[in-house]
């Protein structure tokens, strides 16, 4: 398996999200054979989204593909990477960059994607995380859907929530940059802690036996209400993720961090 991996990290930055750059650590920790990154507006601005994947990729020798700045964002760096690799993607950021490099036939072994809701129902707390990736850019969402391979939606993400302590084991340099999110986390999810999204994703990868999934045809369902909605119907080749051993991935995760 060779894996590129589509990313929105934005870990350090004010009032954003820490999940991606826990994913990629999870990933390089395991000894997955990443061949680089390519980066989407998300968690933060595409510039901010892109320096910080430097860092990270200069941290651990991964060359990095600046993408797309916005919804409907063309050609860029990111794209070509796509469209030139043949392994897996796991895709963790809006689906911009996947879409166009889709669109210019790109074909890859398998595609992961993190994202998409089932729930109905606004929430109305300004605050609560509900769904970003698709949300943030539907059209490109919509290209997408029918190639996706293995779906992890926010249903399956919300049953896992980290404090400070799963963190303890990370780099001194990862650790200190995620204390604001560690305090902010709460407020967010009006639980304990804060929900690893994308590191779910990740080890979906590592450990599928964490997991359990069900076949199923994955359709847009996109309201204003809930711009990241998706239907499952039956009969459809896409492996969707319904379940997780949450303790058995907190174990798996913190033999990574030993």
């Amino acid at each position: 398996m060779s894996l590129l991996v589509d990313t929105d990290p934005a870990l350090g930055l004010p009032f954003a999200d820490i999940d991606d750059a826990l994913a990629l650590y999870a990933l390089v920790r395991a000894g997955v054979p990443i061949v680089g990154l390519t980066t989407c507006f998300g968690n933060a601005p595409g510039p901010a989204v892109t320096r910080i994947a430097r860092q990270l990729g200069s941290a651990w020798g991964l060359p990095v593909h600046a993408g797309a700045l916005g919804p409907g964002h063309g050609e860029s760096a990111a794209v070509e990477a796509l469209v030139a690799h043949r392994g897996d993607v796991l895709a963790l950021a809006p689906l911009t960059n996947i879409a166009a490099a889709l669109l210019r036939g790109a074909r890859w072994r398998r595609l992961v994607v993190l994202g998409g809701t089932t729930t109905r129902l606004p929430d109305l707390r300004p605050l609560h995380t509900t769904e970003l990736n698709f949300a943030l850019d539907r059209a490109a969402a919509r290209v997408v859907l029918p190639h996706v391979d293995v779906l992890v939606p926010m249903e399956v993400c919300r049953r896992v929530v980290f404090t400070g302590a799963d963190l303890d084991g990370l780099p001194d340099w990862m650790r200190e940059r995620c204390r604001q999110w560690v305090r902010l986390g709460p407020l967010v999810t009006k639980r304990p802690g804060f929900h690893p999204w994308d590191l779910l994703a990740a080890l979906q990868l590592v450990d599928p036996a964490l997991f359990t999934a069900s076949p199923a045809r994955v359709e847009p369902a996109f309201s204003r209400v809930r711009p990241g909605r998706i239907r499952l119907l039956p009969g459809g080749r896409t492996s969707v993720v319904t379940g997780v051993d949450a303790e058995g991935l907190r174990a798996t995760w913190r033999g990574l961090l030993a």
